[in-house]
């Protein structure tokens, strides 16, 4: 007579390895996806931070009948060079972009009549482009308007 052999319960390598490999291919996925959410979310707030640097920029021309100046003329400088003319008055701070390894706020006032500026945005996941008023074809503020 044949000897009964006792079956063993358990899985193969190979059924080990096909499930590893799916476990490691939905969490790269994942990976990818929560990084693209995460640069949406970087630049939405970019885009609402200059919103409120707008507003204390118009603030501002209404009281004094020009944008401030940051330094010389049609010549980008940061942002954060706004604080000495906008804060605490006009807005409580200036906003720090939200990766700064991405790039940074630019803001630029234009020559003369000073009634025109414009705010570069450097985004993640879409076109670089630029905010403001009166902005003409000139260096950066070239780049569509936002």
């Amino acid at each position: 007579m044949w000897a009964k052999h006792k079956q063993q319960s358990g899985f193969t390598i190979v059924e080990l390895l096909i499930v590893i490999v799916v476990i490691a291919i939905l969490a790269a996925i994942s990976i990818v996806a929560y990084n693209g959410i995460q640069q949406r979310a970087r630049d939405t707030e970019r885009t609402s931070e200059i919103s409120g640097i707008q507003k204390a920029l118009e603030l501002y021309y209404v009281d004094n009948g020009a944008y401030p100046s940051v330094g010389s003329d049609n010549i980008g400088y940061e942002l954060i060079d706004l604080s000495s003319a906008l804060v605490p008055k006009y807005i409580n701070s200036i906003p720090a972009d939200p990766k700064p390894t991405a790039g940074s706020y630019n803001y630029v006032r234009g020559a003369a009549n000073a009634t025109s500026y414009g705010i570069r945005i450097n985004y993640e996941g879409r076109t670089h482009c630029h905010r403001g008023v009166n902005n003409t074809g000139i260096g950066w503020w070239s780049l569509s308007a936002c």
